[in-house]
């Protein structure tokens, strides 16, 4: 297969933003079968699954796709790693940290680029197809009184191709790739 450019790239208005506004976690492999169009945009999921939303403090968390490309093997892969800062740590919140750290996942990451229209981020569904561990975190209490007390955890994924890019619908943010989905609050 040929890969040969078909468009070129301007410089672009400085109109976008850093970091992440929530996370929603899906057990993996209960999203069903995808449907994803030639931009690499995902409109269907085939699964019926809860969704669960994890509220982010502002400037806390980010996400990061590293790609890997070797010339002599001819292979490329893609790293993704989403660092989240969870503060206030109380039982709950270290029972959920124990469930985090055994599990695989899909994980959607909503970005702090809201359109006025939807009231949503741009979203991207990270490990798609392998799916997304916690490969590592800490847990702080702090040392002075203004310290976070909570945890971090370091979430990565390794996929054939870059992370997935979910349009917002107009009432959820998953209303463009199905009805399927049920998002439970915080």
């Amino acid at each position: 297969m040929a890969c040969l450019l078909t468009n070129g790239r301007g410089l672009e208005c400085r109109e976008a933003v850093g970091g992440l506004r929530n996370v929603y976690f899906a057990n993996h492999d209960t999203l069903g079968a995808y449907t994803v169009d030639s931009d690499g945009q995902l409109t269907v999921v085939g699964g019926t699954t809860n969704v669960f939303k994890y509220a982010l403090n502002p400037q806390s968390s980010e996400y990061t796709e590293t790609i890997t490309v070797s010339e002599d093997n001819g292979t490329v892969f893609y790293e993704q790693v989403t660092t989240l800062m969870l503060p206030n740590l109380d039982k709950a919140a270290l029972k959920a940290l124990r469930l985090l750290t055994a599990g695989r996942f899909q994980l959607f990451t909503e970005d702090n680029n809201v359109s006025e229209g939807t009231g949503f981020g741009q979203c991207y569904l990270v490990g798609a197809y392998n799916g997304a561990t916690v490969t590592g975190g800490t847990v702080a209490l702090g040392k002075a009184l203004g310290d976070m007390s909570g945890y971090t955890l370091t979430i990565t994924s390794r996929e054939k191709r870059s992370a997935l890019f979910v349009e917002p619908g107009t009432t959820t943010i998953f209303d463009a790739i199905s009805s399927n989905l049920t998002i439970v609050p915080v």
